[in-house]
C-alpha cells in the first residue's frame, strides 16, 4: 500500500457503478468484491502506514501491558506477554476498528459501515461506531454467543444472524451493501485494519528492545502483516511465527499454495481465527517476512488457556492462548527459541462462562490431571466403596464428582451398581499410580477412559518454514 496515494475503488470502477443502479451491479458482477481487498490487485502495507495508524489511535488506545511469564524457567526461555485483552470489548481488534472508522469520509459516516464477523471485530467495530456516531451493521453466524450479539446492541449496531460459517455471514453482508450504499470494512484484510493492528509491533519493539522473536496468533493473517511491516522494517532481526490451530489453517495453506484461496475450517476452540480465505493484501505483506508457520491442536490450545489461568492468573479466550500453545505442545516443536527473549501476543480475553470450565476440564485430563473411572460394585458393596476410597485417598488423588448408576433389571446387572467417579490428580504419573492400584485389586471391575493415557496427538504438518 502506498500511503502517498489514497486508497478506494479507482475511478473506472466508479464510472462503471454509476451506469447501474446498485440492485442491478449486483447481479453484473461478483457480489462479493471489494476494491479494498482485491486478489487481483492486492495492496501492501508499508511502515508508514503502521507508523500514521499509530499517530491516529494513540489518543484513544493506551498503551496495552508487556508482562513478564512466570514460567521462564521452565521453557528455558525469557519469556513475556503482550496483553491485549484489556480494551473495551476484550481483544485487540480495536485498533484496526478505531482507525478504519477514522479514515472515512464524511458521506461515508453519515452512510455507515457493514462487516461480517466472527464476534470480536463486530464487538470492536460496534463499539467504536458509537463513539463516533457511525452506524454499524454487523451480520453474525447463526451461533454466535448471545452475550456477543448482545453486546454489539448494545454500542447500538444492527446484528443480522446469517450463515453457518464466516464465508456465508460476509455473502450475505454483501447482498445487503449492494443497495445499502454502506461501506464494507473487512476484519481482517482491510489495508486500514492491517495498519491498526500493527501498531502492536511499534509497541513491543518501545517496551523490550532486546527482543528476539514474536509468536502471532494467526486466522486471516491480518494480524500478522501488520506485525511483521513494522518490525522487519525496524529491527529486521526479530524472529515472527505465525501460530494457527490446524482445524482452520487457511493463512498455513496460503504459505504452502503461495497464494490464498477457500480452504474447509471447523469449529475449533480458537473460534475467531476460523477464515476460511486468508487476506490477500495480509498474505501479500507478510508472506515474505514470516519467518515460520506453526500448526497447533485444539488439545495445545486448551493447555495453554489452563496455564495462564493457573500460572499467570490470565484468563484468555481460545483463540488468545493460541502462541502460547506453540511453546506448551509436546514434543517440543520450537527448539530454536529456547535462551532468548520472546513474546506470545495474547490476543482476547473473550471466553464465555460455559466454554471455560470445560476448557480447563479438558485441558486438565489431556495433561492426565482429571481422569474417569467407572467400578462395578454389587448392590450391597459398602465395602468395597470404602476401600476405593481409601486408595484414592492415599494416592494423593481428589474426588471431583462422583454419581450412581444401578445395573439392568434382568440377569448378573440386577445385582450390581456402576460407581463413577471423576478424580483429580497432580499429573499423568500419579493417574497411571491409581490405574495401576485399581486394576490389580479390582480385575476386570474398574473401567478408566483411556484419553488421558494416550499421548497428545501431533500434527504432521508442522513445523514448516518458509523463505
Amino acid at each position: 500500500m502506498d500511503s502517498k496515494e489514497p486508497l478506494g475503488p479507482s475511478p473506472a470502477v466508479l464510472a462503471k457503478r454509476d451506469k447501474v443502479k446498485p440492485s442491478q451491479w449486483c447481479h453484473k458482477v461478483n457480489i462479493e468484491f471489494d476494491n479494498w481487498c482485491d486478489s487481483d490487485n492486492p495492496k501492501t502495507i508499508l511502515p508508514n502506514d503502521v507508523i500514521k495508524a499509530a499517530a491516529a489511535i494513540t489518543h484513544e488506545i493506551p498503551k496495552t501491558p508487556l508482562t513478564k511469564s512466570r514460567y521462564t524457567t521452565k521453557l528455558n526461555m525469557d519469556l513475556y506477554y503482550k496483553l491485549e485483552i484489556f480494551h473495551r470489548t476484550g481483544s485487540f481488534s480495536e485498533r484496526g476498528a478505531l482507525y478504519s472508522l477514522k479514515m472515512l469520509g464524511v458521506e461515508q459516516r453519515k452512510i455507515g459501515v457493514i462487516t461480517a464477523s466472527l464476534g470480536n471485530w463486530a464487538m470492536a467495530l460496534a463499539y467504536y461506531g458509537c463513539k463516533l456516531n457511525i452506524p454499524v451493521t454487523v451480520v453474525l453466524p447463526v451461533y454466535t454467543l448471545v452475550s456477543v450479539v448482545e453486546k454489539c446492541k448494545y454500542f447500538k449496531a444492527k446484528v443480522i444472524l446469517n450463515g453457518k460459517n464466516l464465508a456465508e455471514s460476509k455473502r450475505h453482508a454483501f447482498t445487503i451493501l449492494a443497495d445499502s450504499g454502506k461501506t464494507y470494512i473487512n476484519g481482517y484484510d482491510h489495508p486500514h485494519v492491517i495498519a491498526g493492528a500493527g501498531t502492536i509491533g511499534i509497541e513491543i519493539l518501545e517496551q523490550l528492545p532486546q527482543i528476539d522473536a514474536i509468536l502471532v496468533p494467526v486466522g486471516g493473517g491480518g494480524l500478522i502483516a501488520g506485525i511483521a511491516a513494522i518490525v522487519k522494517h525496524i529491527k529486521p532481526e526479530v524472529l515472527i511465527y505465525g501460530i494457527e490451530p490446524v482445524k482452520c489453517c487457511s493463512f498455513f495453506k496460503a504459505m504452502e499454495n503461495k497464494w490464498p484461496y477457500e480452504t474447509a475450517v471447523s469449529r475449533s476452540l480458537a473460534e475467531s481465527l476460523a477464515v476460511p480465505t486468508a487476506g490477500y493484501n495480509a498474505y501479500n505483506t507478510a508472506q515474505s517476512m514470516i519467518d515460520k508457520m506453526v500448526l497447533v491442536d485444539d488439545d495445545w490450545i486448551t493447555r495453554a488457556v489452563l496455564h495462564l489461568v493457573e500460572s499467570e492468573k490470565i484468563v484468555v479466550e481460545g483463540a488468545g492462548a493460541v502462541s502460547m500453545s506453540a511453546l506448551l505442545a509436546v514434543p517440543e516443536i520450537i527448539p530454536e527459541l529456547r535462551e532468548k527473549t520472546v513474546v506470545c501476543l495474547i490476543t482476547g480475553g473473550n471466553i464465555d462462562a460455559v466454554t471455560l470450565p470445560k476448557c480447563l476440564d479438558r485441558a486438565k485430563a489431556v495433561e492426565g490431571r482429571l481422569i474417569k473411572l467407572t467400578v462395578a460394585l454389587p448392590v450391597d458393596g459398602m465395602k468395597e466403596q470404602v476401600q476405593i476410597l481409601r486408595i484414592i485417598a492415599n494416592v494423593g488423588c481428589n474426588i471431583v464428582r462422583s454419581y450412581y448408576e444401578r445395573g439392568w433389571t434382568t440377569g448378573n446387572e440386577f445385582f450390581k451398581i456402576y460407581l463413577t467417579l471423576l478424580i483429580e490428580t497432580t499429573g499423568l504419573e500419579k493417574s497411571c499410580t491409581l490405574k495401576r492400584v485399581m486394576e490389580r485389586l479390582f480385575p476386570d471391575k474398574c473401567k478408566f477412559l483411556e484419553e488421558p493415557f494416550s499421548p497428545i496427538p501431533m500434527c504432521a504438518c508442522f513445523p514448516k518454514r518458509f523463505c
